[in-house]
């Protein structure tokens, strides 16, 4: 299920947290905009399969990573 859902145009990329019932987790990932349109080519920060970067216990952490986002640079977060 997905708790939040944010394109930011600044930025390049659209962000959202998903809730994964099963794991007790909320992993936040974001996708690419191609001329300002979401791709819907989801990822979480710091890779694709088997990376945890941005999977998070709480709805708070998940949120929290998420205004790190809107706040710190793009390449900055990427390289995160």
């Amino acid at each position: 299920m997905v708790f939040l859902r944010e394109t930011l145009p600044d930025r390049g990329i659209a962000v959202r947290i998903v809730i994964d019932d099963v794991a007790d987790t909320y992993r936040v990932e974001y996708t690419p905009l191609s001329g300002g349109v979401v791709t819907d080519e989801w990822t979480v920060f710091g890779g694709s399969v088997g990376y945890d970067a941005s999977v998070f216990s709480t709805a708070a952490a998940a949120h929290a990573f998420v205004e790190r986002v809107r706040t710190t640079s793009h390449d900055d977060i990427l390289a995160e």
